[in-house]
């Protein structure tokens, strides 16, 4: 299977498990990226995009902003607008990034201070935040982050060390810790899976 046809075939069980289970965050997913749109973002960094990225956004261009951007494990899909905003640009080199970086999800799109990246050469993908230098996780392909996003969402992972696993709050898909709320004014939030329902103690 060819990384296009993944990326597409990963994307699709994510937001099949979110018609389902999450309405409310199925119905921010936006339509499909215009192929000017694409066009404009290539000439404005200088380079064309790799085609699983493309493939992602031919599917849906991110999300529109809404409260909670908790879809891919704590961080909102990037419409066109809002890579372009998160991306340094003339001050990439300043940051420590490369021109190829293309952010593709972050921690608010009207705030970002950290977010994932498209690298358009190599198609791996990266980290970044505004107090660290920005890393390429080599080896990690988009399917392949797509592909760990949806086995999340469909099948319990161990927590020998707690952290945020996903949950489902008036039909919005919201990741949290069951140990260590963040998003504790939620009433009724609800880990997935029943093998994360435990108190702090068993975090």
């Amino acid at each position: 299977m060819d990384s296009r046809t993944e990326v597409g075939q990963q994307w699709g069980r994510l937001t099949s498990w979110l018609r389902r289970h999450a309405p409310a965050t199925h119905a921010r997913l936006r339509p499909p990226v215009t192929p000017e749109a694409l066009a404009w973002y290539e000439r404005r960094i200088g380079m064309p995009l790799h085609d699983d990225l493309k493939a992602l956004w031919e599917l849906n261009e991110g999300a529109y902003l809404f409260g909670f951007p908790d879809f891919l494990d704590g961080y909102a899909p990037l419409s066109i607008d809002g890579s372009f905003f998160c991306h340094p640009l003339e001050r990439a080199g300043e940051w420590g990034w490369e021109p190829a970086w293309v952010p593709f999800a972050c921690n608010d799109p009207a705030d970002p201070y950290s977010g994932l990246f498209h690298d358009a050469k190599t198609g791996h993908v990266g980290y970044w935040t505004e107090a660290e230098t920005p890393q390429v996780w080599k080896g990690t392909t988009l399917a392949g982050h797509l592909r760990k996003q949806a086995d999340a969402l469909y099948e319990a992972a161990p927590r020998p060390h707690g952290g945020d696993v996903p949950g489902v709050w008036n039909g919005l898909l919201v990741w949290d810790d069951p140990g260590r709320r963040l998003y504790g004014d939620l009433d009724g939030w609800l880990p997935v899976h029943e093998e994360h329902r435990g108190t702090e103690e068993d975090a």
